[in-house]
């Protein structure tokens, strides 16, 4: 007879720090399974997010001391291994470091499974202790292939215990955010064609790029506006840019807001200018909103996301992905004293120009990019949690 699945989940508290898609996560893998999740800290239960009857507060008032001298903890960690028999916990799933190291230090007859993020310290002594530690681990998950690749180097796991997952897309949130109005002022600026950057006003985003591509793309076509979202150390140099353009009416920078949706779903083309881009996140916001996407090659996730068949880096031209349209990186520096556009700056002005320009691809990629979200829909990811738990 098959072994009921007890699972265990170790969170370091509920409150807003834990990100949406993360709760998500473990609400659906507690509805599926026998469980009990340990909150570390605080109790507060949003909204009532999770059922109250599976929350189990430990109260323990985590500090760096857990990191630096975990026999601190010596009784927190014998209450934990109390808890997990009690409950006849097979399997313990934790995210976050202090969650993951109690998870290790606690680990009795259960199998443990560490969601890691972060795969390096600042400390060699601490980054040293922590691999030892996370040898314990029976599986690990993370969220992206260079921390997949530093894990089974550093950590010696083997191959088909370390999964690489992707965090869950809420696409029904997103759509109950998109749905919200928009300010009034900003109601004339959605009558045109508008074009979107939704990120940091940072040197690695290179926004200055979109802008001057976009100063080319407004001598063709007159109802055509930029809209970049996000706040920032270039906030003002951005914004001197625009004014010597003489853009003020066309190009419109929002660094305060709280719900990024309202305004990419009212846009037509989403457009990452980066030069390296750590995640995602955005691009996947934008196909939740079935907005097509415009790209540069600034990291092998955003290639692999809109052309996964096909890899490309070194281009000199628009290149049409499965799900979208991907362009070199332009990598000259912030000027706001010159209008003219390096050749990869022309690249991007081509491939806006060309979105805005043929129905017919624009389409394509509306439904693509819609389609391509579902692939992180919660019930996907989820999917993929079973499978490697019930491995």
């Amino acid at each position: 007879m098959e072994k009921q699945l007890n699972l265990g989940i170790l969170i370091p508290n509920l409150d807003s720090g834990f990100s949406f898609s993360k709760k998500l996560l473990i609400s659906e893998l507690a509805k599926k399974y026998k469980s009990k999740i340990f909150v570390l800290s605080g109790n507060q239960n949003e909204a009532g997010f999770f059922d109250e009857e599976k929350l189990i507060y430990l109260n323990l008032d985590i500090t760096s001391s857990l990191l630096k001298i975990p026999i601190n903890y010596y009784n927190n960690i014998n209450e934990l291994k109390d808890l997990k028999r009690k409950y006849r916990i097979n399997k313990t799933i934790s995210f976050g470091k202090k969650a993951n190291l109690l998870n290790a230090l606690s680990k009795s007859s259960d199998e443990i499974i560490l969601n890691i993020e972060k795969t390096y310290d600042d400390s060699f002594v601490l980054e040293k202790f922590l691999k030892g530690l996370y040898k314990k681990a029976d599986k690990i998950v993370t969220g992206t292939k260079r921390n997949r690749d530093y894990i089974l180097d550093q950590y010696k796991f083997k191959k088909e215990n370390v999964y690489l997952m992707e965090s869950i897309l809420p696409i029904d949130q997103i759509s109950e955010e998109a749905a919200v109005e928009i300010e009034d002022d900003l109601t004339e600026f959605f009558e045109n064609k508008v074009l979107i950057n939704y990120g940091r006003l940072s040197k690695d985003k290179g926004q200055w790029h979109l802008i001057k591509a976009f100063f080319r793309i407004k001598e063709k076509v007159n109802n055509v506006k930029l809209l970049i979202l996000g706040e920032g150390p270039l906030y003002k140099k951005l914004n001197d840019l625009i004014k010597s353009m003489n853009m003020e009416e066309d190009i419109i920078i929002i660094d305060k807001f709280d719900n990024p949706y309202k305004y990419l779903i009212r846009s037509d083309i989403f457009v990452l200018s980066s030069h390296n881009e750590e995640d995602k996140d955005r691009v996947l916001d934008a196909m939740a909103c079935a907005r097509p996407i415009i790209s540069t090659t600034s990291s092998d996730e955003i290639i692999k996301l809109l052309s996964p068949s096909n890899y490309v880096k070194n281009i000199n031209e628009p290149f049409l992905g499965e799900y979208g349209i991907l362009v070199p990186v332009a990598e000259n520096s912030l000027n706001t004293s010159s209008k003219v556009l390096n050749k990869k700056e022309v690249i991007l002005s081509d491939a806006i120009f060309k979105l805005l320009n043929d129905y017919k691809i624009y389409d394509e990629y509306m439904e693509q990019a819609a389609k391509r979200a579902v692939d992180y829909s919660a019930e996907n990811i989820v999917a993929q949690w079973v499978e490697a738990l019930e491995k």
